[in-house]
């Protein structure tokens, strides 16, 4: 059974919704088996209920996947979610817990179900679902504007299909199966994509998946500046704005304790090098010291020497004197 939806999506009527601006998390699309429904009084509602309320525990785990069946035989069930690579644990878990909700409240009584938020999926089914590339059943939605003219168009498709093999490269060889980037769309915007795999898939399957789905670009949303194409294994989208988290700029790389250089010389007038001030000041502060030493010496001595002649010359005077004296007597 072929369960792809070609659905027109008006984002600006999604985004003023009361239920979504109240649940915070903005609801894709859902599609409910509708050959797959369950007895309410087996034990399957129960073992639903015990499975949904063990993914919602399990979705703050840091790689925002996580899978688990409950139960035997028909009445077991399988499920298993996927956060967007770019979400928070804390965020996951917030859009886990309307997921889980939203989907029996659409899905009543259903075996099999599947709900698409923008940053999240939820699934549950009766058959196994694990590990198993599945690209149905399948949602087409996209941007109400339009690119252009022909010539913004190509030059639009050609820069979209270059960024997403770009990013399905990137996301097969990646832990998480998740890529995110930009690139410029026309002269005028800039293309913002995203691609996710679920992780339970080899990386060969989720190139597959991805390449399959931008292969729907031109039936999905063809001359639109913005597309999304929902599976159950792998999703692609893209816009004309940022619409998801961008990393943090990396730090800028430590610097290098630079060698200590020699004090700075320079050029006196005559063209030699003399010694920076700092130097100077070492070599001045001994001569200084010297210097005054010396002439301090030196006026010590020049005033000894003064007083001595002072006091020779008074003893010849009082000798004088007394000469004089003792001629006088005689």
């Amino acid at each position: 059974m072929d369960y792809s939806i070609w659905l027109s999506v008006c984002y600006t009527v999604i985004l003023c919704s009361p239920l979504i601006a109240a649940q915070q998390f903005e609801l894709r699309f859902h599609i409910c088996t509708d050959n797959y429904t369950y007895n309410a009084n087996s034990s399957y509602p129960s073992n639903l209920n015990a499975t949904l309320s063990s993914l919602y525990e399990n979705a703050s785990r840091s790689d925002g996947f996580g899978s688990i069946s409950v139960g035997k035989n028909s009445d077991r069930v399988f499920a298993l979610f996927q956060c967007r690579g770019d979400d928070s644990p804390e965020s996951c878990r917030g859009c886990i817990k309307t997921a889980r909700e939203e989907i029996k409240t659409r899905c009543p009584n259903y075996k099999e179900a599947i709900i698409w938020y923008d940053r999240c999926m939820l699934r549950y089914s009766n058959r196994s679902i694990f590990s198993v590339r599945e690209e149905s059943p399948k949602a087409y939605m996209w941007n109400i504007n339009d690119i252009g003219n022909a010539i913004d168009q190509n030059q639009f498709n050609s820069n979209l299909v270059g960024l997403m093999n770009q990013l399905i490269t990137r996301a097969a060889s990646s832990s998480n199966f998740f890529a995110m980037g930009a690139t410029n769309g026309t002269a005028f915007n800039t293309i913002y994509g995203t691609v996710q795999c679920t992780p339970d898939i080899f990386p060969s399957e989720c190139r597959k998946c991805l390449s399959g789905r931008v292969n729907e670009i031109p039936s999905c949303c063809n001359g639109k500046v913005g597309g999304n194409v929902l599976t159950p294994s792998c999703s692609i989208r893209f816009e004309t704005y940022p619409f998801y988290t961008a990393p943090p700029a990396p730090p800028p790389p430590a610097s290098s304790p630079s060698p200590q250089t020699p004090p700075p010389t320079s050029l006196n007038p005559s063209g030699e090098r003399k010694a920076s001030s700092r130097t100077i000041l070492y070599i001045s502060v001994p001569t200084s010291a010297f210097v005054v030493l010396f002439f301090s010496i030196c006026y010590y001595c020049y005033v000894h020497k003064k007083a001595k002649k002072a006091n020779s010359a008074m003893k010849w005077g009082n000798g004088i004197e007394n000469m004089e004296r003792n001629l006088s007597n005689i």
